[in-house]
């Protein structure tokens, strides 16, 4: 009996998929859970596991194809799975008669990989070989532990991080000469462009044709919250290997905002009469993937958090993107998002809407600069303070610019008048 392989929904907000890469062939046989192909969508590249066990009987879609959600993608045989069990667990038997040497070992050794290299290379993923070039790691002495010895990104990145298989430059270019003419064209090419940057113009362009974006700015002093870095930075850096931001303070005070205003953290489907207002806090926040485009990063039940654990949280979340070590749930679901413009020294920033958000908060540069300041007894005075801008913008289509000067002036005064340094003693 025949099954198709569909196109999975990979997230809340995944439409489609890019077939990257199919790691099978018309007549594998695959089992449940043995990945088939390579998928890119608007939030990561991943395998694809099949549901079924079975034989490959035809591939529905090409390399490069982009599918919706649902679409059929491969056919599998199941009948065949079965009239193959027989055979396949003879074929030792006449080994061990033809040939008793220890060669037998690495065909019951999924560790071994006994394929040729050329063969091994085609069968490699492009992520796999982008982490192999770029780490220069011989993949000859790889051992994958992937179907049929295959090797697996989570190979690579152990041997990464051991710092073992490490070989010289001149040793890939004579393995890899095409694939390193092709990448250098590729570069060089002003044509070419990759497949994050096509994602990122893609929702670009859907979020502005579908919200009515207004933005809001408003000034914040943050003296009290420089003081209180100031004094606690070289410690918090010490125990735990990162410098303490503005960006924890922010985040946390836009959570507490949130709450408040709930409407900001909501969905909004014009198109289907839905309005959901979210009971969750899913914080998302915008990570630069060192200048070569830009993810989301989701802070899962962000107001679960105090001042030390989301500082540890964003920290952690912005080095998984970084790394490309990240995995789907870190990368979708968040209901609000916010974007740190602040760390490339911005002054004031209009970020386009992160769907299906209603409103993004952009965190403008934290300067000294010279401020009117009135004492308690009325009187003025010049001084110079730390003060920077934020900045929201916002779906005109689902709340007015009233909830969204609420809901900055909530944040302000989060900001200016909680007792920080409790957070941090």
């Amino acid at each position: 009996m025949s099954q198709i392989v569909t196109m999975p929904q990979l997230g809340e907000t995944v439409t489609e998929g890019t077939i990257l890469r199919w790691l099978v062939k018309v007549g594998d046989e695959v089992k449940e859970d043995d990945p088939i192909l390579e998928i890119s969508t608007d939030k990561v590249d991943t395998e694809v596991p099949s549901p079924f066990n079975g034989t490959v009987s035809n591939l529905l879609v090409e390399e490069g194809e982009t599918v919706e959600v649902g679409a059929s993608l491969l056919e599998l045989d199941g009948d065949k799975t079965k009239t193959n069990d027989t055979p396949l667990k003879e074929e030792p038997k006449e080994d061990n008669i033809q040939d008793p040497n220890p060669d037998v070992d690495e065909v019951q050794n999924p560790n071994i990989v006994k394929t040729p290299k050329e063969k091994q290379n085609l069968q490699l993923s492009p992520v796999v070989r982008k982490l192999a070039s770029e780490h220069n790691i011989d993949l000859e002495k790889v051992q994958g532990t992937g179907k049929n010895g295959r090797i697996k990104r989570q190979d690579i990145e152990k041997i990464i991080s051991s710092g073992q298989g490490v070989i010289s430059t001149e040793k890939i270019d004579e393995q890899l000469p095409q694939e390193k003419e092709k990448a250098t064209l590729t570069k060089e090419s002003s044509n070419s462009i990759s497949r994050l940057r096509k994602r990122i113009a893609e929702n670009m362009v859907m979020s502005k044709q579908t919200s009515a974006h207004v933005m809001t700015s408003i000034e914040v002093d943050f003296e009290n919250i420089e003081i209180v870095r100031a004094k606690h930075k070289a410690k918090f850096k010490e125990e735990n290997g990162f410098s303490l931001t503005y960006l924890p303070f922010i985040s946390l005070a836009t959570i507490s905002a949130l709450r408040e205003y709930s409407v900001v953290n909501s969905s909004f489907d014009l198109e289907n009469g839905i309005h959901e207002i979210h009971n969750h806090i899913n914080l998302g926040i915008a990570v630069d993937l060192n200048q070569e485009g830009l993810l989301v990063g989701t802070l899962q039940e962000a107001d679960s958090f105090n001042l030390k654990g989301i500082a540890r949280k964003i920290s952690e979340t912005s080095k998984l993107l970084r790394d490309g070590k990240y995995g789907l749930d870190d990368v979708s679901g968040s209901t609000f998002t916010v974007s740190n413009n602040g760390s490339f020294n911005s002054f004031l920033t209009s970020p386009i809407i992160n769907q299906p958000n209603v409103a993004i908060l952009s965190t403008e540069s934290v300067k000294k600069r010279p401020v009117v300041v009135q004492a308690q007894d009325g009187s003025d005075s010049i001084a110079i303070r730390h003060t920077g801008i934020l900045s929201i913008t916002w779906d005109h289509r689902v709340f007015d610019g009233s909830v969204a000067l609420l809901f900055l002036n909530f944040i302000k005064e989060r900001l200016e008048n909680t007792d920080w340094s409790q957070e941090l003693d």
